[in-house]
């Protein structure tokens, strides 16, 4: 049934017309001719306030009994309160999480509809004879919050804008790709889920054999088989595949036995100081064996020394980038 506001017991209790508690409507002369009471058979009452954290009142919590109840008393008004404070609570939590995604996806919009996409180029090397083979594209963005690309990337994933935002740094990207000599590939990052979508293959389909896709092994995969089959009409158009991070996350190598790469990335993190760490150099000469055995070239991320590369080179590593070698910077005419 529907009831005008005006008429119930829980507009009146916030009015201060009726207490929190009515053990007996029909003894209570504050209830006992009213129609509503009479109308709908209520015999007592227990109601509070459910109030924000601004004060807005945003509701009631009330229950209802069909007889009178004499043992009610301060007690369960108590308990009602600590309970109208925890759903208050709640969604004073569901408002701010549902403003903060409303100000995260303008964020994100803004960036989508203007200019705030930018690209740097990483030069990736052979390392046996120092030429440049591919130049990697590293998305930044000049627009407040200053912060880094990660994190623009997993705000706009939160918010259901990350195949958009990604999409977006590759358009940036493959802008430039004209002013690549014609040996050098492009190497682009993307998530599985953007990989998945139709747009990120018509996107690539007319320049794919200039491309290296590079999905990062951090990403969960949650359908092997979809990723394979949507990255395969570019592979088969000479897209090269790459599995980016490799030896951050061990545990998905998976990445690289499901979806068998032309390329893994050995993860900074890794590569780092590897000549003074025995054990980062035994992890890398597992991994160089591995993909030696399976016919995957091998690349390192993160070269940040002459000993660090010299070590790489001698362990039979095949490409290499990291400041050491070339800063990320925009591709000059």
């Amino acid at each position: 049934m529907r009831i005008p506001p005006e008429q119930t017991y829980c507009r009146r209790m916030v009015q201060g017309e009726l207490p929190h508690l009515v053990r007996d409507t029909a003894a209570d002369e504050r209830t006992a001719d009213l129609p509503l009471t009479r109308e709908t058979g209520i015999g007592a009452y227990v109601g509070v306030p459910i109030r924000l954290w601004d004060g807005t009142l945003y509701g009631t919590l009330c229950c209802l009994s069909r007889v009178a109840e004499p043992s009610l008393n301060d007690r369960d008004v108590r308990f009602l309160r600590v309970l109208a404070e925890i759903l208050a609570d709640q969604l004073d939590r569901e408002g701010l999480e549902s403003e903060k995604r409303r100000l995260e996806s303008s964020r994100i919009r803004s960036v989508l509809d203007g200019d705030g996409v930018n690209v740097e180029f990483q030069p990736v090397f052979d390392l046996t004879n120092c030429r440049i083979v591919s130049l990697e594209a590293l998305a930044r963005f000049w627009t407040e919050p200053m912060r880094s690309p990660s994190a623009w990337f997993a705000e706009a994933a939160e918010v259901g804008l990350g195949a958009e935002l990604e999409l977006a740094a590759i358009r940036a990207a493959l802008a430039r790709l004209d002013d690549f000599p014609a040996d050098v590939t492009l190497a682009i990052n993307v998530s599985p889920a953007t990989a998945l979508d139709p747009r990120f293959t018509d996107l690539l389909r007319d320049v794919a054999d200039r491309l290296v896709i590079e999905i990062t092994e951090h990403a969960q995969v949650d359908d092997y088989d979809a990723l394979e089959s949507a990255l395969a009409p570019l592979r088969e158009r000479g897209a090269q595949l790459a599995i980016d991070d490799v030896g951050a996350g061990f545990a998905n190598l998976r990445h690289i036995l499901r979806l068998a790469p032309d390329i893994m990335k050995l993860d900074l993190t890794l590569t780092q100081e590897i000549a003074r760490d025995p054990a980062r150099r035994a992890l890398a000469t597992s991994l160089v064996d591995f993909a030696d055995g399976v016919g995957v070239s091998i690349a390192a991320e993160g070269i940040s020394s002459d000993e660090d590369l010299e070590l790489l080179r001698s362990l039979g590593v095949d490409y290499g980038q990291g400041f050491y070698l070339a800063r990320p910077s925009p591709l000059l005419h």
